[in-house]
């Protein structure tokens, strides 16, 4: 199916982008956004609002295609790449994107995304946004050329059989971890509640003790209202605050690890990046030697990695080295759409856990194209997104995934 038309429109994300390096050096929250100067280079504020643009492939048939371009809430953060704004990704989408596309005859998503994301201008890349975009665009083409969902297309071309079951969600809780908490378990998410642990002073505690008691709190009120017949499991992300509290002393973390897992029994728990040591190096020797001291004491905590995975080879090394029990596939991180389904397959292919991430700073057309990618490749969970509220990405994923088994179900089932 041919492009007759590449069209692009500005939009907004479901929440911000945030320079973590200056919230976790304790920049003072006042109501919505932060006081203080920027630490990280690209940012005008520490917060700012999130900014996408739509890709929109008007084929020859009529019909409509298109993706979300947008950048991660912590943007230039561990390797990441830095803030981008739409009018940055509007002159990249005129100058690379509409003279390559139109005309062009759409057939094979597997293909067309890859070349498109190893596309190289001026000896580079483009930007990982623009290549997740403009691949959810292919994708979506494709599907709609060949009347099948996009899940079916990454079926077929990958070779993998649907298993028509529901992925978990991840859902998170944002700065409001209470009344979100109470969100989750009344909508009994399968993965949460994250937590958004990233300052020591007011989030974890100079001596871990405001975490402690946060995750006690987490536990109880699920066995409280939760019901006996729901166990999601527990994940935690840190931001390395549990290493910088500690100064880097891998086993007063591994000691004050085996805690949070004493307090979350008898749920299985997740805490992804107790440490941030700055370079990949560092960080996968770092989180090798929590793991072999995790071990030698019994403990089943999982240890995620987030930061240093970033790219798919980045994927393979961590698997490869066993650096992490489980990867999260940063979605938007990793540019071509179809680095995620490889990455989820690499990681599945090789024992370690994936988790189908991203971040929080998508669009509601990126959550939908994502939830096509988690079913046909299974991962442990998969992000609720976007925003920072629950209900709204959690209901997007949720409803995108059930439509979706529901249509499944009803061909395999010889109904349509």
């Amino acid at each position: 199916m041919k492009v007759k038309k590449v069209l692009y429109a500005a939009g907004l994300t479901g929440f911000y982008m945030d320079d973590k390096e200056a919230i976790r050096e304790g920049a003072e929250q006042d109501g919505f956004i932060y006081r203080g100067q920027p630490l990280t280079p690209g940012f005008d504020t520490i917060r700012q609002a999130g900014e996408a643009v739509s890709v929109i492939f008007v084929l020859e048939n009529g019909d409509i295609a298109y993706g979300d371009c947008a950048v991660a809430q912590y943007a230039a953060s561990g390797g990441r790449e830095t803030p981008m704004r739409a009018r940055d990704l509007i002159n990249i989408i005129e100058q690379e994107v509409v003279p390559r596309f139109e005309g062009k005859d759409l057939t094979n998503f597997r293909r067309e995304a890859a070349g498109f994301d190893h596309l190289q201008v001026n000896g580079e890349q483009l930007p990982a946004a623009i290549r997740y975009g403009v691949t959810q665009a292919i994708l979506d083409a494709v599907a709609k050329e060949r009347r099948l969902t996009m899940a079916e297309v990454v079926a077929e071309e990958y070779g993998l059989e649907l298993v028509l079951k529901p992925v978990k969600i991840n859902a998170q809780s944002g700065d409001d971890r209470y009344t979100n908490v109470d969100k989750m378990i009344l909508k009994r998410v399968g993965m949460m509640p994250h937590g958004l642990i990233n300052n020591v002073e007011e989030k974890l505690g100079r001596n871990g003790e405001i975490f402690l008691e946060w995750i006690a709190w987490v536990k109880n009120r699920i066995l409280d209202i939760g019901g006996p017949d729901y166990r999601p499991t527990l994940r935690y992300d840190v931001y390395g605050c549990i290493g910088k509290a500690f100064n880097n002393d891998l086993d007063r973390v591994v000691d004050y690890l085996l805690q949070v897992e004493k307090i979350c029994q008898p749920f299985e728990v997740f805490m992804e990046m107790p440490i941030d040591l700055k370079t990949n190096q560092a960080q996968m020797e770092g989180m090798q030697y929590l793991r072999k001291r995790l071990d030698e004491a019994g403990s089943q905590l999982k240890l995620i990695i987030d930061e240093y995975a970033n790219t798919y080879e980045e994927i393979k090394q961590w698997v490869d080295a066993r650096g992490a029990d489980m990867v999260q596939v940063k979605t938007i991180d990793l540019g071509g759409i179809q680095n995620i389904v490889e990455a989820v397959l690499y990681c599945k292919q090789h024992g370690v856990l994936a988790y189908q991430g991203g971040t929080c700073n998508e669009t509601d057309k990126s959550a939908q194209v994502c939830v096509n990618l988690a079913i046909a490749t299974q991962p442990f969970a998969m992000a609720g997104k976007p925003g920072m509220g629950v209900d709204e990405g959690v209901m997007i994923v949720n409803n995108e995934q059930e439509r979706i088994l529901a249509i499944l179900r009803a061909k395999k089932a010889g109904l349509i």
